[in-house]
């Protein structure tokens, strides 16, 4: 048996593989003209969402962490009644309707 007939066989078919190689790597040889960078949307949402955080963790830094003045008045109001009274009661009702867009009949 001799290899240069079997060779001979399958030559044609060595060719094809070889013209579809030689088609394909010279695209891959070609480089960026410049370098880039792309972030996937993930990575897009956690750096907007580490921005969020850092701006609402100034604010809180930046305002004072308890305001006795108003703990002293809502005190006050409990021990008056005032939060059990209906007129309280009525308030709360339609600035909580008001909030979720629920029109007074």
């Amino acid at each position: 048996m001799r290899i240069s007939a079997i060779r001979e066989l399958f030559n044609p078919e060595l060719k094809k593989v070889e013209d579809s190689s030689k088609k394909t790597e010279p695209s891959k040889r070609k480089l960026p003209a410049s370098d880039s960078t792309e972030l996937s949307q993930n990575a897009k949402r956690l750096s907007n969402t580490k921005s969020n955080i850092d701006i609402v963790a100034i604010q809180v830094n930046n305002s004072p962490e308890i305001r006795p003045e108003k703990i002293e008045e809502v005190k006050q109001k409990i021990s008056d009644g005032f939060y059990n009274t209906p007129e309280f009661t009525d308030k709360l009702a339609e600035k909580l309707a008001q909030d979720l867009g629920i029109k007074k009949t």
